[in-house]
């Protein structure tokens, strides 16, 4: 009776491509899941600042230019240039809480001493302006995809003028 059931050469590779074709199955389940099951949110809701499909390569506010050269980034004035790369870094990966219209408009009267952040891409021809209104207790930004979110930050993290250095 067992004879019936010997695996053969060519039944062995059968047993192995099924096996190794479930298994793909398996480590691609994560994936399909979140692919075709789940209704993943839209990057813009996530509060992004910086456009996340980009790689920006100038960065320009409060008379500070930060610019990459070779995959360093420098500053002009000069000063900040031991600053650039965290200051940079901080800047690609802002993000904050979305702000509906309604939050917006009662904010509005509140705005005061806009700042204008000016960045630069390599895949885009025009750069995004961002503007900033700083608040007691957070800022309020414009986004690369036109909506508005609120951030919470120290000041100096982002506008190094402000340190002591």
């Amino acid at each position: 009776m067992l004879t019936r059931f010997r695996l053969t050469r060519r039944r062995w590779n059968t047993v192995l491509i099924a096996a190794i074709a479930l298994f793909m199955m398996l480590m691609a389940a994560p994936d399909l899941i979140k692919q075709y099951l789940i209704q993943a949110e839209p990057v813009s809701s996530q509060g992004f600042v910086l456009n996340p499909d980009a790689d920006p390569i100038e960065i320009n506010y409060a008379g500070i230019q930060f610019y990459l050269v070779d995959g360093v980034w420098q500053a002009i004035p000069q000063k900040w240039n031991h600053e650039a790369h965290n200051v940079v870094a901080r800047w690609i990966g802002i993000q904050g809480t979305p702000i509906d219209t309604e939050t917006y408009q009662k904010l509005k009267p509140a705005f005061r001493d806009p700042m204008t952040i000016e960045v630069w891409y390599q895949q885009l021809e025009e750069p995004q302006r961002i503007t900033a209104y700083p608040f007691d207790q957070f800022w309020l930004l414009s986004t690369y995809d036109e909506q508005w979110v609120a951030v919470s930050f120290e000041g100096s993290s982002l506008m190094p003028t402000h340190s002591n250095n």
